[in-house]
């Protein structure tokens, strides 16, 4: 087959955009009701593989995450991840992870809700769980097979007696029946701790429960769930992507710990900016102060919250303090509870209700939504 130049060049054109886009660290920030839930996704590698992280796991029963999250996994080809990053222990982050009255289903048990295969796979005389369903104690000889979703390392904050939620008692469960658990609950955690996500890009934890990366003391006044928050910071060549769970910065009631600001520090040392923050607690008016805004000096704000949620995020106050730190776009995966925010805030700011995904090779990255539509079809009707 003889080609010309044209056909050659057209090729070179095409070799040189698919290599592109094979080198793209991919974001999703997945609408799950008013919850977290965010697939982090590496460069592919020259076989195709690529490291796959959840970084939490959705809201409860009302709008059932672990549904949510499955059908997000299966529609990127996620059969296993990598890690599992829970924030905290608040059921709006966990809430798509266990399983059971209150929690909706959890995505890690596949579509047929129970730890491996139907029945007693083992025959140990326990059908998937030990002690029965209502144990809530999977059969670590038999969860991670079957449809289920394997997880090689869970990561948290780890434990405290505080932590006595029903929710939190599943986790627990959970991650200790499947894989390892890794929990960043004191200094030397925090500052050791890594993620290679493949091509030179890495996820790098910068503060849990109340420690902050190189700090050397804990931040002060650290007593909730949500100032106990994972953060990290995910950076590829000159793109930088922060999420944070409930990382809180602003007095609010009793929490008046200021981990955002010592988080801002640690940015601001490293002589960057943030080209994207997952906005802290949803937007609530307790995060997203402006001192640590004007530190990490951030591009694109991506906030979760659901629709007519009772908490009102995001809160009117936050998003005008994100369009006076000169925010170039606010993007929410839904509507939220925004009451009456002003023109200012009206110029920048986007309601996509769905996924809010995030690619970069590096150099540049793009934000789009993940919702695709059938052609001549009304989804409404």
């Amino acid at each position: 087959m003889l080609l010309t130049r044209t056909a050659i060049f057209g090729f070179l054109l095409w070799f040189i955009s698919s290599a592109a886009n094979a080198q793209e660290l991919e974001i999703t920030n997945i609408r799950v009701g008013q919850g977290d839930a965010t697939l982090i996704q590496g460069p592919p590698a020259a076989d195709g593989s690529r490291v796959n992280i959840l970084f939490d796991g959705g809201d409860v029963a009302a709008y059932n995450g672990g549904k949510v999250i499955g059908a997000v996994l299966s529609k990127h080809g996620v059969k296993s991840l990598d890690y599992l990053i829970v924030s905290h222990y608040d059921v709006d982050h966990i809430g798509g992870i266990v399983s059971g009255p209150h929690h909706g289903d959890s995505f890690l048990l596949g579509w047929n809700k129970t730890p491996g295969g139907i029945g007693d796979d083992d025959n140990d005389g326990n059908d998937g769980w030990v002690g029965g369903a209502a144990s809530f104690a999977p059969d670590k000889d038999e969860i991670g097979r079957g449809d289920d979703i394997p997880v090689r390392s869970f990561v948290d904050r780890g434990d405290t007696p505080a932590a006595t939620s029903q929710a939190y008692r599943k986790y627990r469960l959970l991650a200790e029946s499947m894989g390892e658990r890794v929990s960043l609950s004191n200094q030397a955690s925090v500052d050791g701790f890594e993620i290679d996500l493949g091509s030179g890009s890495k996820m790098t934890a910068l503060a849990g429960n109340g420690y902050v990366r190189n700090r050397g003391s804990r931040v002060a006044r650290v007593n909730t769930e949500n100032e106990r928050s994972l953060s990290f910071l995910v950076s590829y060549k000159d793109f930088h992507f922060l999420i944070s769970g409930d990382m809180i910065g602003r007095t609010y009631g009793s929490e008046d710990a200021k981990v955002e600001s010592a988080v801002g520090d640690v940015i601001q040392n490293m002589g960057i900016i943030v080209d994207v923050l997952h906005v802290d607690h949803h937007g609530g008016n307790n995060g997203s102060d402006s001192v640590f805004l004007e530190k990490i000096k951030p591009v694109i704000a991506i906030i979760s919250a659901g629709n007519d949620n009772d908490y009102h995020h995001p809160h009117d106050e936050t998003l005008q303090r994100l369009e006076q730190a000169k925010v170039y776009r606010i993007i929410q995966t839904a509507w939220g509870a925004t009451e009456s925010v002003g023109d200012e805030v009206r110029r920048v700011q986007a309601i996509y209700q769905g996924d809010v995904v995030v690619t970069s090779d590096g150099d540049n990255y793009t934000v789009s939504t993940s919702r695709t539509f059938k052609a001549d079809d009304n989804p409404r009707r």
